[in-house]
C-alpha cells in the first residue's frame, strides 16, 4: 500500500473566484466586463493546487456544496491532491475579483459559505483525528464559514498539535486569536492582520517585526507579509527579508500569492530544502504569481528565473 501523503490542507470555508475585468470601473456604473477566469479556490485549496504544481502530494480536506462539487474535482485531480471534502447540502460561495486594466486597481467582493452543523463538525473533527500524525505538515487556511466560530477552530487545530503534527495557520480576526498562543509551527499573518493579533497599532516596519519576533516565543516559524516590500522569514534566532523584483507592468493579479507562498514554502521543506532556502522559493514563486491572471498560479518558466534573482537579507 502506497505511503499516505504528509501535508493536509484544511479549507472549511472554500469558494468559486471569479476574476471579471472592467475598464474605467466606477461604483453605481453599468459597465461592460468579461469574465477572465473562473477558478475553483479557498486559500486551503489553493494551497493543495500549489502543492500539486510542485508535484508534493497532499490529503486536502474540509467543507464542499454538493451542488458544484464537480468544479472541484477537475482542479484537485490529477492524482496529487487526495480529495477528502465532507460535502454540504447547496453550493459552495462564489467570491468575485473586479480588475480594471486601466488603473490596475482591483476590487474583492467576498460571499459568506455553507453553514456547517454540529454533525458535520464531528466528522472532520474525527478525520483529523485519524489522519494527522507526528510531523505532518497540517494547514490550516481561510476564513471561517457559519456554525465554526473561534472555539470549534481551536478545536480543530488542537486536535492536531495533541499528536505532533506541525500546525501552521493562516486565517484572521477571531479565529487567528483563538490559536495564536498555540505551540504552532507557523503563522503567516499579513500587517493588519499581525497588528490585530497583538491588539496595538504597528506604523512601520521595526514595530512589525518586533511584534512577529514576539509570535517566535512560541511558534516555529512566522512569515510576515508586506506586499510589494515582500515577505519576512522570523524563527527563534534569525530574521530574514525576501524580494524579488518584477516589472510593474507585469503585475496582473495578487489575489492568491500568500497561498503560492504557504504552498511554495511547504513543498520546499518536504523536499528537504533548509527554511531559507524554501523561503527563498517562496518568494520567487510568490511574486510569479502576481505576475499571472489566473488566482493562486504561476508561470514555471518566470519562477525558475526569479529564483535565481531572488534578494535575501538577514536582519
Amino acid at each position: 500500500m502506497p505511503k499516505s501523503p504528509s501535508i493536509i490542507t484544511v479549507s472549511l470555508n472554500p469558494a468559486v473566484d471569479r476574476v471579471m475585468e472592467v475598464a474605467d470601473f466606477r461604483i453605481g456604473a453599468h459597465q461592460l466586463g468579461r469574465e477572465v477566469r473562473r477558478t475553483p479556490a479557498g486559500k486551503g485549496v489553493n494551497v493543495s493546487r500549489v502543492l500539486a504544481a510542485m508535484d508534493t502530494p497532499c490529503v486536502a480536506t474540509g467543507y464542499l456544496g454538493r451542488d458544484n462539487r464537480d468544479e472541484f474535482r477537475r482542479v484537485l485531480g490529477g492524482g496529487r491532491v487526495a480529495d477528502e471534502f465532507f460535502p454540504l447540502p447547496g453550493r459552495t460561495r462564489e467570491n468575485v475579483t473586479i480588475t480594471d486594466p486601466a488603473t490596475r486597481q482591483e476590487t474583492h467582493i467576498r460571499d459568506v459559505g455553507l453553514e456547517v452543523d454540529e454533525r458535520n463538525f464531528q466528522r472532520l473533527l474525527t478525520k483529523l483525528r485519524l489522519i494527522a500524525r507526528e510531523g505532518y505538515f497540517v494547514l490550516f487556511c481561510g476564513s471561517m464559514p457559519p456554525g465554526i466560530g473561534p472555539d470549534e477552530f481551536a478545536r480543530l487545530v488542537d486536535a492536531c498539535i495533541e499528536v505532533g503534527a506541525r500546525v501552521a495557520v493562516d486565517t484572521s480576526g477571531e479565529p487567528l486569536r483563538a490559536v495564536a498562543d498555540r505551540k504552532l509551527w507557523l503563522l503567516k499573518p499579513n500587517t493588519a492582520e499581525l497588528a490585530e493579533l497583538v491588539g496595538r497599532d504597528l506604523p512601520d516596519r521595526e514595530a512589525q517585526l518586533a511584534a512577529a519576533r514576539e509570535l517566535t516565543e512560541h511558534v516555529d516559524v512566522v512569515l510576515l507579509t508586506r506586499g510589494a516590500e515582500g515577505a519576512y522569514l522570523l524563527t527563534g534566532d534569525q530574521i530574514v527579508h525576501g524580494h524579488a523584483e518584477a516589472a510593474p507592468e507585469l503585475i496582473c493579479n495578487t489575489v492568491g500569492c500568500g497561498d503560492v507562498m504557504l504552498g511554495v514554502f511547504v513543498a520546499g521543506l518536504h523536499a528537504g530544502l533548509g527554511v531559507r532556502e524554501a523561503f527563498g522559493q517562496a518568494i520567487a514563486a510568490a511574486t510569479a504569481a502576481a505576475c499571472y491572471l489566473a488566482t493562486a498560479e504561476f508561470d514555471m518558466d518566470l519562477f525558475k528565473k526569479l529564483k535565481h534573482e531572488v534578494e535575501l537579507t538577514d536582519l
